[in-house]
């Protein structure tokens, strides 16, 4: 096991985990152990960079690719939170993740508080915040999440 490898991650509900890419784009030897230390389930992967092993022992797994400092597409946006939503319900932990965590990962979360638990965006991206106070999503991003809150409401 890699000895120099660093995972940095936050723990956003008790079943939610919003983090960095774990494996940097290789084969990882600390992502399989760290994963099933924090009984992760399931993973969404938004990073578009480099595609990155699967994890042998989750329930699932999505990969939404989003470029970095781009802004998910509202399906993507759907389907995060669905996915997010699922495992939350059966109890089960989802690892979510960008490059860093700062910005598309957070992002995607904020849409589960939005669409599941009927947040408005800025008490979603807060609440994200005030457990992974590193996150700066971009003005665009804001932006696709008050689009999704709208269709949101009416549907």
């Amino acid at each position: 096991m890699s000895t120099d490898h660093v995972t940095n991650h936050s723990r956003i509900t008790d079943y939610i985990i919003i983090g960095s890419d774990l494996c940097k784009g290789e084969s990882c030897p600390v992502h399989s152990p760290v994963f099933r230390q924090m009984h992760v389930a399931a993973e969404i992967d938004l990073e578009l960079e480099h595609d990155e092993p699967v994890t042998p022992h989750l329930d699932m797994y999505v990969r939404l690719p989003t470029a970095d400092h781009e802004v998910p597409s509202q399906a993507q946006l759907r389907i995060a939170a669905h996915v997010i939503h699922e495992m939350v319900s059966q109890g089960k932990n989802i690892y979510v993740h960008c490059r860093n965590g700062h910005g598309r990962a957070p992002t995607v979360v904020a849409a589960y508080f939005i669409q599941y638990e009927k947040m408005g965006v800025l008490a979603a991206v807060e609440r994200i915040k005030s457990k992974r106070p590193e996150i700066h999503l971009e003005q665009s991003q804001m932006m696709a999440l008050e689009e999704f809150q709208k269709r949101c409401r009416i549907n």
